[in-house]
């Protein structure tokens, strides 16, 4: 018990270090969200090292609740559509780890079960299958972050967790990237958009949902059978 604490202290230390030292540099400079990620893009541009920056940023995002989609865009924008989705993928889902690792840490088998208990048979349903689980929460484009923190709260098994979650994440990626492709900039005047990869975009966007409600439709014929 003391070293479950111990761990949630250095965890907590840990995350408002992460928080201060993001809003002090963020606000020594007069940056918004949008400018301090076209600010990023400078620093990954022409730096060999510009992928790995982008992946520890990413992995580290959740932390001081930077936007998933901001950072999505921008490694479309940075990388270009195909080495854009190789690295946001690796990215998101060291993000997603970061998010469960967190969850899981500040959570509580007890407070879990009174939650199964107040929410009826969901939790339950989410723990016996965490794969499907959170593929369909990933495909619905669920909020990113709250997805991992109340996976690892409630403890689901973690390698199925990152699995759906991984699969799930693909389209929206691919989706956001490709827009990120298609622009110029992220917060300086008119985007200049490339169609073609724009609707390329939206045809994945549109397709993951699909897919998420076919699966649920497909879940809930399993369930009355």
């Amino acid at each position: 018990m003391k070293a479950r604490t111990g761990q949630r202290i250095v965890v907590g230390l840990g995350w408002l270090g992460v928080i201060a030292a993001y809003f002090s540099y963020t606000r020594s400079r007069d940056l918004s969200t949008l400018e301090a990620a076209e600010e990023l893009r400078g620093a990954l541009a022409d730096n060999w090292w510009g992928p790995t920056l982008f992946i520890a940023v990413y992995t580290l995002r959740p932390l001081v609740l930077f936007p998933a989609a901001v950072l999505t865009v921008l490694g479309g924008l940075a990388f270009g559509p195909v080495w854009g989705t190789i690295w946001t993928t690796v990215a998101a889902n060291l993000s997603t780890a970061t998010t469960y690792g967190v969850g899981r840490t500040f959570g509580n088998p007890d407070v879990a079960g009174r939650l199964s208990k107040l929410m009826g048979s969901t939790v339950d349903r989410a723990r016996r299958n965490p794969f499907e689980t959170t593929l369909i929460m990933r495909l619905l484009y669920l909020p990113f972050d709250a997805v991992g923190y109340v996976a690892g709260f409630v403890h689901l098994r973690f390698l199925p967790f990152l699995a759906g979650s991984a699969i799930g994440i693909l389209p929206g990626t691919i989706a956001f990237v490709g827009f990120g492709a298609s622009i110029e900039s992220l917060d300086e005047g008119t985007p200049s958009f490339d169609l073609r990869i724009l609707l390329a975009s939206v045809v994945l966007a549109v397709a993951g949902t699909l897919g998420s409600r076919w699966l649920q439709r497909h879940r809930l014929e399993e369930a009355s059978s």
